[in-house]
């Protein structure tokens, strides 16, 4: 795409897609939004537009579903209200996971806050490890969205010290996001590539016995 990167890489490549909502006589026609969203907003915006609004606060409490009770937290906003210009838009932070478990970064509003770097390109992204940035990488993706300053702008590191400001929000939201983790812990390990767990499976076995 016209963004930085691709897949398996926290640049915007890797991760924006873009979205199209047709509702006739819900949605205002020709409707340009630009706040942030996620595939997972999905599930609770669709399921109020069938009459069930409260799905994200029911699965925190516990609900049941055809037979089987369900206690998660649904890290999802209903877009809904907002959709049909009845509310604000509801979702300000996103994080950027990579597939090996690990925040790579924050977005909230317009900044980002990257902690994890993939320099990689193409398929050389699936080889090469992030890089851990000693002191976070800021940007802001309204005036920057192909993430080019930081390695092309020539003031980008006096900008980057006077808003450094930025990283006192970001603590807060990934600190109150891995709140959550403690009364719903991450329900499985993320997938890996290393033959790492092979082995502690594999020495883990042999000490059994």
């Amino acid at each position: 795409t016209m963004f930085r990167n691709e897949k398996a890489t926290q640049w915007e490549g890797g991760f924006r897609v873009p979205t199209a909502i047709r509702w006739p006589g819900v949605i205002e026609p020709g409707t340009v939004i630009n706040d942030i969203g996620a595939h997972e907003d999905m599930l609770p915006t669709l399921l109020a537009a069938t009459g069930d609004p409260d799905v994200k606060e029911d699965l925190l409490k516990g609900k049941k579903v055809g037979g089987r009770k369900y206690k998660v937290h649904l890290d999802a906003y209903n877009l809904l209200p907002a959709l049909k210009g009845e509310a604000e838009w509801p979702r300000k932070e996103f994080l950027y996971w990579t597939d090996d478990g690990s925040i790579a970064a924050l977005r909230y509003n317009n900044w980002k806050i990257t902690f994890l770097r993939q320099n990689a390109h193409g398929m050389h992204v699936w080889e090469a490890p992030y890089e851990q940035l000693r002191m976070p990488m800021v940007g802001n993706l309204r005036t920057d969205p192909f993430e080019r300053a930081h390695s092309e702008a020539i003031g980008y590191g006096r900008w980057q010290f006077d808003h450094m400001f930025v990283f006192a929000p970001a603590g807060y939201y990934v600190g109150e996001w891995l709140q959550s983790f403690r009364e719903f812990p991450p329900r499985q390990k993320p997938g890996s590539f290393s033959l790492d767990r092979v082995m502690e499976s594999i020495t883990k076995g042999a000490g059994d016995k």
